[in-house]
């Protein structure tokens, strides 16, 4: 058990002192021609009321402690957790509802793949522009990208996507003001895998995380397991 605590200590000293000094890597990158996109129908990405009012369900409760565990990527290469505001709350047009958070960055900068999942539609809508839906392997959540300039050359329906893949770059296509380059982000929650898009909105940013802490919580770990093996 002390050598256990002594690794996780180690590692977590590591994963300080790495936020403290390395510099955010090159955001920006070249949009690369994607593939041909799919018209979409029209999905509302933003609610017309809030959707989580009153008792939260015991089931979707083991699915946000799910989210809590694992922890979302920050889908933006180069932007840091805590430089994310919350905006899911904000209010839009009319009665609708953010029910999402926009990250902010360059235009072309990296949005990678905040869990992993298959790939459900790529393509366009009104609202989103260039948009990509991703589910995970359970069929109960589901994460939306939306407004990107370009699409991953390799990125198509129903491919499988790992933790910190590259879907897409930051744009400013659909309704997203034109000098304004960002990722919208939304993540639901669906009891039906044949409606999936229209799951139950869930704020994100309590469970981001940035990915150089993901990779050495990963250590972390390892070095815990390796800690006890050895006790």
């Amino acid at each position: 058990m002390k050598l256990r605590l002594q690794a996780i200590g180690t590692v977590t000293a590591l994963v300080a002192t790495y936020l403290a000094c390395a510099p955010v890597p090159p955001a920006v990158a070249p949009v690369p021609a994607g593939p041909p996109t799919e018209r979409l129908p029209e999905i509302a990405a933003e609610s017309s009321a809030p959707m989580l009012d009153g008792p939260v369900p015991t089931d979707l409760t083991r699915d946000i402690a799910r989210l809590r565990e694992s922890g979302l990527l920050v889908p933006v290469r180069g932007v840091r957790a805590q430089g994310v505001e919350d905006s899911f709350d904000a209010p839009r047009d009319g009665s609708r509802r953010h029910d999402a958070v926009d990250i902010l960055a360059p235009r072309g900068t990296a949005v990678i793949a905040a869990a992993p999942g298959i790939v459900l539609r790529v393509g366009t809508n009104t609202l989103g522009g260039n948009v990509v839906w991703v589910g995970d392997s359970a069929t109960r959540i589901v994460y939306y990208y939306a407004h990107l300039q370009g699409f991953a050359p390799s990125m198509r329906a129903k491919r499988e996507v790992a933790r910190g893949d590259v879907i897409g770059y930051v744009g400013t296509t659909g309704n997203a003001p034109a000098n304004v380059p960002h990722l919208h982000f939304q993540v639901l929650r669906t009891t039906d895998w044949a409606r999936w898009w229209t799951g139950t909105p869930i704020n994100p940013r309590p469970f981001l995380v940035d990915l150089e802490v993901a990779e050495l919580a990963r250590v972390l770990f390892a070095a815990a397991v390796a800690a006890g093996d050895r006790e």
